[in-house]
C-alpha cells in the first residue's frame, strides 16, 4: 500500500492537470449555456479558465519530465552507458539552470507586481498571486530533475 506521500509524488501533476482541465471544461460549457440560452453571461469564466490553461502549461512541464515525455533528440545514439549518463546529466544540469534563471525572473516579476497592486481585469485577483505558478511550476520542475538524476545514476550503479 502506498503512503500519502507516494501518492502524491506519483499523481500531483496529473491530478492538479485534470481538476484544471475539468474546471474549464465544465465552466466554458456552462459559460456558453448561460451566454446564448439565458442571455446571462458571467465576467469571469474567461478569465479563470486561460489562468488555468496557464496552469496546466507550467505543470505540464513537470509531468513531463516525470513521466520522460519532453522531447528528446538523439544525435549520438551509439554511446555506451557511462557517455549516455553524463550526456543525460548534463542536459539534465543544464535544464535546471534554465528552470533556476526562469524562477528568478518570475520572482522578480511576481514582487513587481506585488509591489505595484495589480489586480486581474475580471475577478480583481491580486496579479502577483497569477504569477506566482511560473516559479512554483519551475520550483516542482526541478524537483523532478533531480528525482531523474537520482534514478540515473542508480540506474547505472545497479547495471554495474
Amino acid at each position: 500500500m502506498k503512503s500519502f506521500w507516494q501518492k502524491l509524488d506519483s499523481y500531483f501533476e496529473e491530478f492538479c492537470c485534470a481538476a484544471m482541465l475539468g474546471y474549464i471544461a465544465i465552466s466554458l460549457n456552462v459559460e456558453v449555456i448561460a451566454r446564448y440560452v439565458f442571455n446571462s453571461p458571467s465576467a469571469y469564466t474567461d478569465e479563470i479558465a486561460r489562468i488555468l490553461m496557464t496552469g496546466i502549461v507550467f505543470l505540464g512541464t513537470s509531468l513531463a519530465i516525470k513521466q520522460e515525455r519532453h522531447v528528446i533528440i538523439d544525435l549520438f545514439p551509439d554511446l555506451s552507458k557511462k557517455q549516455s549518463l553524463i550526456l543525460n546529466l548534463i542536459s539534465n544540469i543544464i535544464f535546471i539552470i534554465f528552470c533556476v534563471i526562469f524562477i528568478f525572473v518570475a520572482g522578480r516579476a511576481v514582487f513587481f507586481h506585488k509591489m505595484l497592486g495589480t489586480n486581474t481585469e475580471g475577478l480583481g485577483l491580486p496579479y502577483w498571486m497569477v504569477l506566482l505558478m511560473l516559479p512554483v511550476s519551475f520550483s516542482l520542475s526541478i524537483l523532478r530533475l533531480c528525482q531523474k538524476i537520482y534514478f540515473l545514476i542508480k540506474n547505472y550503479r545497479e547495471s554495474l
